[in-house]
């Protein structure tokens, strides 16, 4: 058997952990349905928008508005025909949405709420937040090379020279900012500091992914902040960010206590041939892997499909990939779990020799967030609002979608489907006006962007944010349903 212990990788983004907090107020109601603020921004904002609404004039909010409530009308009649028979993992994929936000609300319940920074750290992070370093760096795989790079540096060769003679070409050179998302070990070597000196070598050192690396400081600049305003705006960026890396420390304390005690273990026999089965899954063409983009970006196709993960007969799914304190997990156990938690790999670009190493961190980090998910369970965080709406967003979204494709499926061609709609979205407007109120005062005091933008989050097992924009129509007018008083 493969041995080791449950190592604690906080694999988290810190983008969107901390939205839990934000601005949850009603700006709009479709029977029991909630359309909050903060829905209304994030839709507006992290989505991209047809052309009839990409701008940041009163009457593109206005159809960004009818469009938000036109898919919850939209989600409200498919109530009658939800047999969702094509998509059998649906259920899977709004558990995982579900199950995410509750680890998002976990994280900020007991770490990012609970941070408090003093003036002397907003003071020294402001200087480093001003500086760049020039290094010279190259990261490699663990193991006997990375003892072969100390053993060359023990013996006064530069690093460029051990580059050379391993690589070949000249060794990599980039700048370094505290700002970045850079691992938390460079952060500490270059920026907790003032005692990082030119021609400082540092390396080897792991890193979080089990890979290693060196770095030559050949210098840096510090930036200094003149305007009054570009003093705030760094202020500002240094305050968030050091919270945000504050609450990642304290959240891995909290890991730890749910982890402690947890041993994995793989199956040396098992695991191989699984993780050669999977790496063919995974290596897929150039044109796959664009194709696979381009679905993500536009298609909201993040619902993995059951076929996707049976590379092998039931015979052998029926044999334990690990166990967890002496409990087999077989590996259709674990391909049913998967199925709301796709794996996420701490490295994205690896070879196929690198994949069984990245497979087995990926193993671990499934395993920490299921116990993490226990223990959201067992504070009833799946009974928080915003758990609540989160959830709801992506259903009546993915409901909303199959009735208008429906709808769709009667028109002779598809080509300006908001047009086509709009007759629809107008009468269910007058059939449910009586479901519908707004709060217009929010909504005027509102302001949006006319930039594009495609957001999502790293590290977790669903990226996108929010779901894709809802162009049902392009009307602007609200003549509809009742004003929510304050």
């Amino acid at each position: 058997m493969i041995r080791f212990l449950i190592l604690f990788y906080l694999f988290v983004s810190c983008e969107n952990r901390s939205n839990v907090s934000e601005d949850f107020s009603i700006l709009a109601k479709v029977g029991n349905r909630i359309i909050t603020k903060r829905d209304f921004l994030n839709r507006a904002e992290y989505t991209i928008r047809p052309i009839f609404c990409k701008g940041n004039l009163y009457y593109h909010k206005k159809i960004i508005l009818n469009n938000l409530i036109a898919e919850k009308l939209l989600a409200l009649e498919s109530e009658n025909i939800r047999a969702s028979k094509n998509i059998a993992s649906l259920d899977s994929y709004l558990k995982g949405r579900k199950e995410q936000a509750m680890r998002q609300l976990l994280y900020f319940k007991h770490a990012f709420s609970k941070v408090e920074l003093t003036d002397d750290e907003i003071q020294h992070y402001y200087k480093m937040a001003g500086r760049t370093y020039e290094v010279n760096y190259f990261s490699f795989p663990g193991g006997e090379f990375s003892d072969s790079v100390a053993s060359a540096i023990d013996r006064g060769l530069e690093i460029d020279q051990i580059y050379k003679y391993a690589f070949k070409g000249s060794i990599p050179e980039r700048e370094v900012n505290w700002i970045d998302s850079n691992d938390e070990t460079i952060d500490n070597l270059l920026f907790s500091g003032d005692d990082v000196s030119v021609n400082q070598v540092f390396g080897p050192i792991k890193l979080n992914d089990g890979s290693s690396f060196v770095m030559k400081i050949k210098g840096w600049k510090d930036n200094v902040d003149i305007t009054k305003k570009s003093i705030e705006d760094r202020i500002e960026s240094v305050s968030r960010t050091l919270k945000e890396r504050k609450a990642l420390r304290l959240y891995s304390e909290l890991v730890g206590d749910v982890m402690k005690g947890k041993s994995l273990l793989l199956d040396d026999k098992v695991f191989p041939k699984y993780a050669e089965s999977l790496a063919k899954r995974y290596f897929t063409s150039e044109k796959e892997r664009e194709s696979a983009v381009s679905k993500a970006l536009f298609e909201d196709s993040e619902i993995l499909q059951i076929d996707k993960l049976e590379p092998l007969g039931e015979d052998f799914k029926k044999l334990p990939l690990f166990s967890i304190n002496q409990e087999n997990w077989t590996i259709k156990e674990f391909e049913e779990s998967i199925l709301s938690h796709p794996l996420v790999f701490r490295k994205r670009k690896m070879s196929t020799q690198e994949f069984p190493s990245q497979l087995k961190l990926a193993i671990i980090d499934f395993v920490q967030d299921y116990y993490l998910t226990q223990k959201a369970y067992e504070m009833k965080l799946d009974e928080d609002d915003s758990v609540i709406l989160n959830e709801q967003l992506w259903s009546d979204s993915f409901y909303a979608f199959q009735y208008a494709a429906l709808k769709i499926s009667e028109f002779e061609s598809s080509d300006n489907v908001h047009e086509k709609l709009k007759p629809l979205i107008d009468e269910l407007q007058i059939k449910h006006s009586s479901l519908i109120k707004i709060d217009m005062d929010m909504f005027e005091e509102i302001s949006i962007s006319n930039v594009d933008m495609f957001a999502t989050q790293s590290n977790v097992p669903y990226p996108v944010i929010v779901p894709s924009f809802p162009a049902f129509t392009d009307d602007s007018y609200i003549d509809y349903g009742s004003k929510i008083s304050r």
